[in-house]
């Protein structure tokens, strides 16, 4: 089933693929297509599947997926989206990273706000100062 799903994404057959992914029930394999179709440029529907995942652990690796892949196509409103979603504080932080390397400080910090781990918060705090120190010294 998965690698007939696959091979649908791969002929760009998204509305077959998405039609299909409603018999699926297991989380692993909605995984897997949430990353082809990830891989494949259709994040919008690798959010649609992503959200199918029942285990919240792994739905928010995916989702993280995708808000870094919008923040790499320069979709930093989509990527914000996908973050509303997101619980799993690493999954956020690595968010916030990303959008720090791509000097989105702002959006970083909104993402930073989710966070209730001092620690991590402040990881992100000390990467947007040094990013900013950085610029100053240039």
């Amino acid at each position: 089933m998965v690698s007939e799903i696959i091979k649908l994404i791969e002929e760009g057959k998204i509305e077959e693929v998405l039609k299909k992914v409603e018999e699926i029930k297991g989380d692993a394999q909605l995984e897997i297509i949430a990353l082809t179709l990830i891989e494949k440029g259709y994040c919008d529907e690798a959010v649609k599947v992503a959200e199918k995942i029942s285990s919240f652990g792994l739905r928010d690796e995916v989702l993280r997926k995708v808000a870094i892949a919008y923040i790499e196509n320069g979709n930093i409103d989509k990527a914000m989206a996908v973050v509303e979603k997101i619980k799993t504080e690493t999954d956020l932080e690595k968010i916030a990273m990303k959008l720090i390397e791509v000097k989105k400080y702002r959006e970083a910090l909104k993402v930073a706000e989710k966070i209730k781990s001092r620690a991590i918060k402040e990881e992100i705090l000390m990467a947007i100062i040094n990013a900013l120190l950085d610029e100053l010294g240039k």
